[in-house]
């Protein structure tokens, strides 16, 4: 008479199967998420970057049609492109009104992505605002 105590090699070989194709699965999903976890780590500092250089543009780097680039580090290239942006406010030219406004287009790369960001100064007077 034979005792039926353990599992036969067959049955051994089929739960080592789909255990290591679960675990396959799970390391998978898990890679996608380190990967996007890296691309929203690299887009969040492209974010606090361009902030940063939008809120110099006019200060240190002069607010004047034309495009001015730089690098930040060994991290990022930057460059950024100032064009007027016409006003229809009034019946004078907005340079006897006082108030020019300016687009600003920041494009930055980091880690060979790009990333673009838009703004619009004006200022006063010749006074940023």
């Amino acid at each position: 008479m034979k005792s039926n105590d353990g599992f036969t090699l067959l049955e051994s070989l089929v739960s080592l199967t789909i255990i290591s194709s679960l675990l396959l699965l799970l390391l998978q999903s898990l890679n996608i998420s380190i990967f996007q976890l890296k691309k929203t780590d690299t887009t969040v500092l492209a974010a606090s970057l361009s902030r940063s250089l939008l809120s110099e543009i006019g200060v240190i780097h002069p607010l004047q049609r034309g495009e001015i680039s730089g690098r930040i580090g060994n991290i990022a290239n930057w460059s950024a492109t100032i064009s007027k942006r016409p006003l229809f406010f009034d019946d004078r030219a907005p340079e006897q009104a006082g108030v020019m406004a300016y687009d600003v287009a920041l494009e930055i790369t980091i880690q060979n992505s790009q990333y673009k960001f838009y703004t619009v100064k004006n200022t006063i007077n010749g006074n940023l605002r």
